[in-house]
Order: C-alpha cells, then structure tokens, then sequence
C-alpha cells in the first residue's frame, strides 16, 4: 500500500528537475511512495530528465503531460486525482528535499496524529539570479504560535514549500471546483485556508527543503498586469473567505494595507502612474517608503536612482 505519494507539478524545469528527483531518491524512509508528475505542457527537456529516471524506476512514477496548459491550480487537482497515497506530499520542478530525513520526519508528525489536515515544515530561499540563499527564511511562521500561524495563512504570508497534505482532508475541506469555476489561478492560497479553517495541522521546525526563486518558475511575474492580476485574485479570495470564515475587521485591515501597499511597491516597479496615483490615496497609514514608491510610479528618474542604488549594494556585499 503507498502511504505517500509526492505530488510533482512541471513546467520549463530543465534547468533544475533532475536535482530535485536526486533529492527525492535521496530520502531514507520506512514507507512505500510514489511520484506523480503533472507536466504543464514543458516545451523544453524537463520530461525526456523525468522519463530516464523512469525507465530506471519503472514502478515508481506515474506522468502525465497535460494535453493542454492547465495552470497551476487546475494541475494541482489534475495531478492529485492521479495520487494512490493517504498523503499528498507537493514538490515543484525546480525545489529541492535539502535533508535525506525529510519525509520521514514529516510523516512521523502524521503518524502521530493521522487526522491533521496538512503538516508544514521550514525551508530555505535560493535566489538564483545572485546565487544567495537565505536560510529557514520561514523560521517565524513555523515557530508562533496556532493562532497566529492561522492568521498568517489568511493573510496570505505563508507559502507551502514542503507542506504535505492530508489526501482525504483536501477532497473533504477544499472545493476546486468552485475555484476553478471561478477562474482562480492561484492555488496554494485557498487549499490552505480551507484546511486549516477547518483541520488541526502540524509543523516541522526545522528547514528541510530549498525553494528556488528565479525569472522562469511558475511564481514569477514578468509584467505588471500579471501581476496586478495575481493580486486582485488575491483580494478576490480573501473577500471570499472573510465571509465564509468570519475574518475579523483587524484581519481585514491588516489584508487591505498590505495589499495596496503591494500594490503601490509594483506601480513603482513598472511605472504605472494611474495605478500608482489611485493606490498611494487608498493607504491609510502611509510611510516614507510609500512616499517613494509613489515617487517611483510617476517619475521614470526616481526609479532609475533606485535601481542604481540597489546595484551598487549589491556590488557592496
């Protein structure tokens, strides 16, 4: 019987897949599992790597290239409905397992209480474009206390690297279908509100994985109206749960500044006046980094000192 499956999303991840399954084939573990690959429709070599480690493990892989792009939250469900095991382990393409105790010491946190909704663990951010990696960056919200963890996932500020999830709780607690009705994109953010709004959950503290950020993961955003987009689902979503779940008002205001505030920070980004004019008005506790992402968004100058700034600092460190 499998006891876990990993649940292995793909797209474009030539670049890193096969240190992530070396990462997978590195684990110690006491129990059978399997890997479930949902390909997104990769158009470079990421499943010719898969497929090789496949012919070696035959028994062990079950892929799929999806016969049109799904997006994530359609190919998360997707590749879910492919899974055998009692536990959902979901890795991306292009992270990594970095201890080879991983899984075990997260299916123990289950063992002990197999009805938890998901078990989260600590991990490590690696940015590729500056080869720098910032270590249990994710150390505060695997350490607070469950109240605050709750609050922190409604908010929006807890990513799921190395979140394993309770198979029968996401079919019960989380409604794809109406996410995916509602041309939701985003995937992490509802499954976990749903869950921990509804399940008891565990944590791992101790980082046990490595989340690589850089220009070609799926978490990415080239342009502002992609991103713009990202956060207005965001909003969406968060106004969803407020009321179903009964947020409270701090809760919401909480949410509301951070957003504009996000939004503020990209109008600077990209130079978008009329963004930027609209949301600077909305913040009501505003900064003197509020003042200059303003700046930023209107005058191309303002942002070009920016820049220049940040390079110089960087060459500093």
């Amino acid at each position: 019987m499998i006891e876990l499956s990993i649940h292995l999303m793909t797209y474009n991840n030539e670049e890193f897949i096969e240190e992530t399954l070396q990462s997978i084939f590195k684990q110690n573990t006491d129990f059978s599992y399997e890997i479930v690959v949902g390909d997104d429709c990769s158009t470079d070599n990421t499943l010719s790597i898969i497929n090789k480690y496949s012919k070696k493990h035959p028994n062990l892989f079950a892929i799929e290239k999806n016969p049109n792009q799904l997006g994530i939250l359609k190919n998360f469900k997707a590749t879910l409905d492919r899974c055998n095991g009692k536990y959902i382990f979901d890795i991306a393409g292009d992270d990594i397992i970095k201890t080879e105790d991983a899984l075990q010491k997260i299916m123990n946190v289950f063992r002990a209480n197999p009805t938890l909704g998901f078990v989260d663990s600590g991990y490590d951010k690696f940015l590729v474009s500056s080869n720098k990696c910032i270590s249990f960056i994710n150390k505060n919200t695997i350490t607070i206390d469950n109240e605050k963890y709750r609050d922190s996932i409604f908010l929006g500020k807890v990513i799921p690297v190395g979140v394993c999830y309770n198979k029968e709780a996401l079919y019960k607690y989380v409604d794809f279908d109406f996410f995916i009705q509602k041309n939701i994109t985003i995937e992490d953010y509802p499954i976990l509100v749903s869950l921990v709004s509804n399940c008891e959950f565990g944590r791992v503290d101790e980082s046990l994985h490595e989340y690589r950020l850089h220009l070609e993961s799926y978490t990415q955003t080239p342009s502002f109206e992609r991103a713009h987009f990202l956060r207005n689902q965001m909003l969406e979503l968060f106004n969803f749960f407020k009321t179903k779940y009964n947020f409270s008002e701090k809760l919401n205001r909480i949410f509301l500044e951070n957003h504009n505030k996000s939004l503020l920070f990209l109008s600077g980004v990209y130079q978008n006046k009329s963004v930027g004019r609209e949301t600077y008005k909305s913040i009501k506790n505003k900064s003197l980094r509020d003042f200059i992402h303003y700046l930023a968004s209107q005058y191309p100058l303002v942002r070009s000192i920016i820049k220049l700034r940040k390079k110089l600092l960087f060459k500093a460190l």
